[in-house]
């Protein structure tokens, strides 16, 4: 009968769309033993895994890791050192005594080369060597001096010109060590004192803001040397050729160029014109047409440029003292502007002592406002409190009325 129950139910899931499974004692039996044998695979598995695993561990040093705290704490440590080496660098090699003292040295390097250009240390095999000595000693310092600020800038050390232009000399000066005139460059260093005067420095500053002006003249006075040379070559080139002058002046064109240079300095220009007129006596018109353009215009233009530089320094530095700016931040030399700057500030005075008047009034009124709001206030609050208080009195006397009454009646009526 089981079996029989068992099989409709079975058969009306079948007809209502569900799967059909049939068990038999064999199947149940199949069954339990592949999931005793699927166990075991499993438990083997398990055992399996566990022993690669401890293996892997066993494999693995801690203390070999390369990427462990202690590693990375080491690594730190180098860095704050290498940090503060570079922060002791560059507070020492900078600092104004260090720098003053290496330019001492610049000087006194500088005039050891200056007299070991004398016979006496020339021709001196021991005084020679000395000297060698002591320059060797003065590269030495001013190496070490570069390697400290090459610690401590970096490949930044490459944007400072100053320290460009050490590193080139000083380069220079270990590579081609016979060659004087090389490490004779050093003395340029000494330039760093621009730097330290004020006065030097503010005169080097208005020299280069009339840079632009001073290659506008440049160019003139080139274009005007080439065309004169160009044309002295062109006739009186055979003079030299010939014997008829001392030296070859007019030759080619870069002996014209540097004959051309000592006729605008006016230096012997005389001499050399007249050697020319004993062959052409017309001669003295372009020598003197050049003298009169380069010599006394080009030249004067030059030197009034920077006067002129100097002079608006120093006017600037007086308008700091007397504030005569202009709106757009520059400065104003007119001198008959500082009435009329001083007369716009007592207007703008005048127009600030109104506004705060303003100011002071409204104060004064808004005050009063406040005043007169609070005794409103208070004349509101005091007729409440009065009125609050009639209504107590009255309602205290209504209940002593009623119990008057209460007392004039019978006991049974009361109750």
């Amino acid at each position: 009968m089981l079996e029989t129950s068992d099989w409709n139910n079975r058969h009306n899931s079948a007809t209502e769309g569900g799967p059909v499974r049939i068990e038999t004692d064999s199947t149940r039996r199949s069954s339990s033993q592949d999931s005793r044998e699927s166990k075991s695979d499993s438990g083997q598995s398990k055992q399996a895994a566990n022993s690669c695993e401890d293996m892997i561990v066993e494999a693995v040093d801690p203390n070999v890791n390369l990427y462990s705290s202690g590693t990375n704490q080491q690594v730190r440590s180098a860095m704050d050192a290498f940090q503060a080496f570079r922060y002791l660098s560059g507070t020492f090699v900078n600092s104004e005594k260090v720098q003053l003292f290496i330019v001492s040295l610049i000087a006194i390097n500088a005039l050891m080369m200056g007299i070991a250009t004398f016979d006496f240390v020339r021709e001196d095999p021991s005084v020679n060597n000395a000297f060698e000595i002591v320059d060797q000693i003065f590269l030495i310092i001013f190496t070490i001096e570069l390697a400290m600020q090459f610690a401590y800038h970096g490949w930044r050390l490459l944007l400072d010109g100053w320290l460009c232009f050490d590193l080139i000399v000083i380069a220079m000066s270990w590579s081609f060590s016979s060659v004087q005139i090389i490490r004779a460059f050093r003395i340029f260093r000494a330039l760093r004192l621009i730097t330290r005067i004020k006065v030097m420095k503010n005169l080097v500053l208005a020299l280069f803001g009339v840079m632009p002006r001073m290659f506008a003249i440049g160019l003139l006075l080139f274009l005007v040397s080439y065309i004169f040379a160009v044309m002295f070559t062109q006739l009186f080139k055979d003079l030299g050729e010939r014997g008829l002058t001392d030296a070859d002046y007019f030759g080619r064109i870069d002996d014209t160029f540097f004959t051309l240079f000592q006729i605008m300095t006016l230096d012997g220009w005389a001499d050399i014109a007249r050697q020319v007129m004993e062959v052409y006596p017309w001669a003295w018109l372009p020598f003197i047409v050049f003298v009169i353009i380069t010599g006394f215009v080009v030249v004067n233009l030059i030197i009034a440029v920077i006067c002129d530089a100097i002079s608006a320094l120093h006017d600037d530095e007086k308008a700091k003292l007397h504030g005569t700016y202009e709106d757009d931040g520059t400065l104003n030399h007119d001198e008959s502007v500082r009435p009329a700057v001083r007369e716009d500030v007592r207007a703008q005075l005048d127009v600030l002592e109104d506004h705060v008047e303003e100011l002071t009034r409204m104060q004064e009124e808004t005050l009063l406002t406040l005043e007169a709001l609070t005794r409103q206030l208070q004349t509101q609050n005091a007729a409440e409190s009065m009125h609050t208080i009639d209504d107590h009195d009255s309602c205290t006397n209504g209940s002593g009325s009623e119990d008057d009454t209460h007392e004039g009646e019978p006991p049974k009526a009361r109750a």
